[in-house]
């Protein structure tokens, strides 16, 4: 859960904001609170989605979710996230994927 939150560069804040948890309840380890766990659980997933586009490249991977998309409203992936929008992202990615399969 750490290296998502490190990954993401998202602070207590964000975390707290994401997982629908007090700021003082947030922590990334094995005490880590239920919803936060569950919400990290599906970014990590996206990551990996991502990932995978770029061949394994964490430096393109990241840039692409710090990266305003005109796809998604010329918003970043990673405030999509933060903003609590996550599902609508992973939903994105998996039809800009499936689009990518159908091409060649």
């Amino acid at each position: 859960y750490k290296k998502v939150s490190n990954f993401l560069e998202f602070d207590k804040n964000e975390l707290s904001k994401i997982g629908g948890i007090s700021k003082q309840s947030v922590r990334t380890d094995n005490k880590i609170p239920q919803a936060l766990k569950e919400r990290l659980q599906e970014i990590a997933i996206i990551c990996s989605l991502v990932a995978e586009h770029f061949e394994g490249d964490a430096i393109k991977t990241v840039l692409w979710f710090k990266t305003p998309n005109p796809m998604i409203g010329d918003i970043t992936p990673r405030d999509m996230i933060r903003l609590g929008r996550a599902n609508k992202l992973i939903k994105f990615i998996m039809e800009a994927k499936e689009e990518n399969g159908k091409t060649g």
